[in-house]
């Protein structure tokens, strides 16, 4: 016999295949809700997340907690030419291409994740404190907000610290949250990873892995706040030049990724593999130094790399009476 609570939970997982999500929109088109909510507001309550690894996969919900990392892939339905996009973002290898990282629910149970995204080649993008919407997708959200409805990813997951790494971040809780308000009040900005003058002359393209100076990119923003702010090391998440070069040469994925035109010495999309055909060199970035051991590792840092790292582990589903999704 299913108990009060277990039929709440049925009634509501029977809701949300009724409910249309006309309120979501896509990181194109979304804003951020940073003038709206206080990082301080947020409780750490949990959430439930809608996850599948791979696009044909169950949907499952995974229960959040603060400081839970969400890795994300492509847009199901891309809003610009899906060719250019899809091929935009084999330049990042694996299936999942940003991280963001999930803070809490506001007085009314929606929940919030903090992400540094780009919003547009042109335009660039910044770190911004979204909203993920309700458990379940119940709750509309206030028209004077946007929400970011994972469901339209191809692939969503979420993974959690170890216990020893989530305590270490916790202690530090206050440092952590006081970087992220200055860093959203100042809206650092997003900064690519690769580098080059623009001049057809110049055939070096620069990886970029300084920390905060001059913005950071979606995954090594949080790689270096937990470095810098909770004397937590994630190793083993970057991608060398020599690494970059042979993916986008050898492998299938890697000879899709092109250099879009916002971002190319030429007046047409080059694929990669071209531009190295042509003498274009990758050059390797100054060597990052571990503050926790010494050790030292070049390269750019990748959301499949963090998700291998064993300060991470997996986070038990909760278990539907029945397939959702």
């Amino acid at each position: 016999m299913l108990t009060i609570s277990r039929i709440c939970l049925l009634l509501l997982l029977v809701l949300t295949i009724f409910i249309t999500p006309s309120y979501a929109v896509t990181l194109q088109n979304s804003t951020s809700t940073n003038e709206n909510i206080n990082l301080y507001e947020l409780k750490d309550q949990t959430y439930y997340f809608p996850a599948n690894y791979a696009l044909n996969d169950k949907t499952v919900f995974l229960p959040l907690r603060r400081w839970d990392l969400i890795f994300t892939g492509d847009h199901i339905n891309q809003i610009d030419d899906p060719v250019d996009r899809e091929n935009i973002n084999y330049v990042i290898p694996g299936p999942f291409n940003h991280v963001m990282v999930y803070m809490g629910k506001d007085s009314k149970g929606l929940a919030y994740a903090i992400e540094l995204n780009l919003y547009s080649l042109e335009g660039g993008g910044r770190l911004s404190l979204i909203c993920l919407g309700s458990d379940f997708g119940i709750l509309r959200h206030p028209e004077t907000q946007r929400i970011h409805d994972k469901r339209m990813m191809e692939n969503r997951w979420a993974m959690r610290f170890i216990n020893t790494a989530y305590e270490q971040v916790r202690t530090h809780e206050d440092l952590l949250f006081s970087r992220l308000e200055n860093d959203l009040a100042t809206n650092l900005p997003y900064q690519f990873v690769l580098e080059h003058s623009g001049q057809l002359w110049d055939r070096y393209i620069y990886l970029i892995d300084d920390g905060f100076e001059g913005g950071a990119g979606c995954s090594d923003y949080w790689t270096t706040l937990f470095e810098v702010y909770a004397g937590l090391c994630i190793k083993n998440v970057r991608m060398s030049a020599q690494e970059m070069v042979e993916y986008a040469r050898n492998s299938p994925e890697g000879r899709l990724a092109y250099v879009p035109t916002e971002v190319s010495p030429f007046s047409n999309p080059v694929f990669v593999y071209q531009l190295l055909a042509m003498g274009f060199q990758i050059v390797p970035d100054a060597p990052h130094v571990d503050s926790c051991d010494g050790t030292e590792e070049t390269g750019i840092v990748l959301p499949y790399l963090i998700m291998q790292s064993d300060l991470l582990e997996e986070i038990q589903a909760l278990k539907s009476p029945f397939s959702v999704f």
